[in-house]
């Protein structure tokens, strides 16, 4: 490597002319693999068709026959419940009715007005009763029954998943990937020159063969759908030469801190294939979560208005920021089975850990989490109920909430004083989003090359302004195209609700895709004065080895509820037609 860079350094000396020729045709280059490596996955990840399954009948007297199309499913009257009985001596969320991995089939009442029972026993409120095919079940009056899928449709459940669109092979991505890396070691040497170092370039070459080992050891495992991972792997690519072109020193602990996350992310997929383990994890996640928040609020540093951060070992250390790990606790705990969200104590559960969580990260001063972590709540309360106006309550006592941190910090009022009207203050408190906007817009469509931007120099632009410097150094393509990747995750987590067996996989992908998002719109928003600056990071291109590792811890939640034959590494292969 050291050979390479001072062949390639020497040249560009003894011939800057061509060394320039080079960084044109490569900016053209780079908009090109990157417009193929991301379409490619996109297009994969947004039009792949799951067929729901056929797992059963739910057959009611003079009400016709209903297939039963998840594990978990709600039977009542109302219009969105999974199971519709039109009828009035039916409550509106009469029972649940869940499948276990083993093929038995579980009945809860959850407390209807008229009661329910089987074989004649009349069953406890909120008790989980076995129930075969065939048993005679009565609800309200109305008598029903379970109807087991006929060999030919379970049989046809196997020939529908097998007819689904495959995901894409991964050969030819990972080369065009690791063509973009080559190549951008290349260009960080030719802008660069003596400012880099070795190190900083070997890093992109570790992340290179990692990613051939990851995808190369999963698909010998039988495994595709390695969409998601890409996307990640060029991210994170990305994030690497950010890092080098900012402080090459700074790059080989970032890369450390992305193979943590992959494998945490791996490890996270492994443990969620139990649910019933995941759950009994949860109060340990709790008290760990609380825990970390309140050792920050007593040790933790100031950075930048928000004593957000721990430091380990002095200021020479490690600085690690707690709530990017808490992230991947709120999540899990927020998530449930459809059982566990029509019970009142978990939710209340929920939601005292939520607020426990936003009001410690209010008292460090760090707005943007605060605001990202409470969005998350929404919506995941969202999905676990279902009642639009408690959403509305919750977010006008919010309001209210937020006008008081503005008065008791000063440094976030004085965010929003400045909030559109930065070009005022641009060389005091608008200095960072002018020169964003500044140097980021010189940096066109194709960028001006890794390495030779400007925004660099700039505190804080490899994280908070990192949107900024990829338009800089990247260019506008480029940057627009990092937006899209966490747009279609979003997307994708939504879509995978129409086929997800568990309610606890679709709302735990729901809840990352909403920090993803909002973290992105901060991050996009905040550096070009559309919203204030919060000084939240972009998932996976900011600097920041915490917020690295989440990123990458994160996506194990988006795994888990892809329900595509052999995609998921939170489904075990033998599971697959469970």
């Amino acid at each position: 490597m050291e050979k390479l860079f001072e062949t390639i350094f020497n040249f560009s000396q003894e011939f800057p002319e061509i060394a320039i020729q080079i960084t044109t045709i490569f900016r053209w280059l780079f908009v090109v693999l990157a417009i193929y490596i991301l379409f490619v996955c996109i297009v994969s990840l947004l039009t792949t068709r799951v067929t729901p399954e056929v797992w059963g009948y739910f057959l009611v007297e003079d009400g016709g026959n209903h297939p039963i199309t998840h594990w978990e499913n709600v039977i009542g009257r109302a219009k969105s419940v999974d199971l519709n009985i039109p009828l009035k001596t039916i409550s509106k969320n009469h029972a649940l009715l869940s499948r276990t991995k083993e093929g038995r089939w579980i009945f809860k009442d959850i407390g209807s007005k008229n009661g329910s029972e089987i074989n004649g026993y009349k069953l406890k409120t909120d008790k989980r009763y076995f129930i075969n095919p065939g048993d005679e079940l009565v609800m309200g009056g109305v008598h029903c029954t379970i109807a087991p899928a006929s060999l030919e449709e379970s049989r046809n459940n196997l020939f529908m998943r097998e007819m689904d669109k495959s995901p894409v092979a991964p050969w030819k991505i990972l080369l065009a990937i690791t063509v973009f890396q080559a190549m951008t070691i290349v260009q960080l040497i030719l802008g660069m020159g003596k400012e880099i170092n070795v190190m900083s370039l070997f890093s992109i070459v570790i992340l290179s063969a990692v990613m051939w080992i990851y995808i190369t050891f999963f698909k010998a495992m039988g495994r595709k759908g390695f969409e998601m991972e890409m996307i990640a792997f060029f991210m994170t690519t990305l994030n690497l030469a950010i890092m080098t072109s900012f402080d090459p020193d700074g790059t080989f602990k970032q890369l450390l801190a992305a193979l943590v996350g992959i494998a945490l992310m791996v490890f996270m997929c492994i443990y969620l294939r139990d649910l019933e383990r995941t759950k009994k994890a949860r109060g340990i996640l709790i008290g760990l979560s609380a825990l970390l928040l309140i050792i920050n609020l007593i040790f933790g540093a100031n950075k930048y208005g928000a004593a957000n951060w721990i430091m380990i070992g002095g200021e020479n250390g490690i600085s690690v920021q707690p709530s990017e790990i808490v992230k991947l606790a709120f999540i899990c705990i927020g998530a449930g089975t459809l059982e566990e969200l029509y019970n009142q104590k978990n939710t209340m559960m929920y939601a005292g850990f939520a607020f426990f969580c936003v009001g410690c990260l209010a008292i460090m001063g760090d707005f943007g989490t605060a605001l990202i972590f409470f969005a998350t709540f929404l919506v995941v309360s969202f999905l676990r109920s279902g009642d639009l106006s408690r959403m509305i309550l919750t977010v006008a006592g919010s309001g209210l909430m937020g006008l008081m941190v503005l008065r008791f910090k000063p440094y976030i009022a004085s965010r929003f004083a400045v909030w559109g009207n930065v070009w005022e203050f641009a060389d005091d408190k608008g200095y960072q989003q002018t020169r964003t906007m500044s140097f980021g817009s010189g940096g066109g469509l194709l960028g001006l090359g890794a390495g030779n931007g400007s925004l660099k120099h700039v505190a804080a632009s490899n994280t908070d302004l990192v949107f900024g410097f990829t338009m800089e150094e990247w260019g506008f393509i480029i940057a627009v195209l990092m937006v899209l990747c966490i747009i279609t995750l979003s997307l994708f987590a939504v879509m995978s609700i129409v086929a997800g067996r568990s309610t606890f996989y679709t709302i735990g992908a729901c809840g990352a895709a909403t920090m993803f998002l909002i973290q992105t719109i901060l991050n996009v928003f905040g550096s070009v004065d559309l919203f204030p600056l919060t000084g939240v990071t972009f998932p996976f291109l900011s600097s920041g080895g915490t917020s690295m590792i989440a990123s990458w811890a994160m996506l194990a939640y988006f795994k888990a509820a892809d329900m595509r034959e052999n995609a998921s590494l939170a489904v075990r292969k033998e599971d697959q037609y469970a």
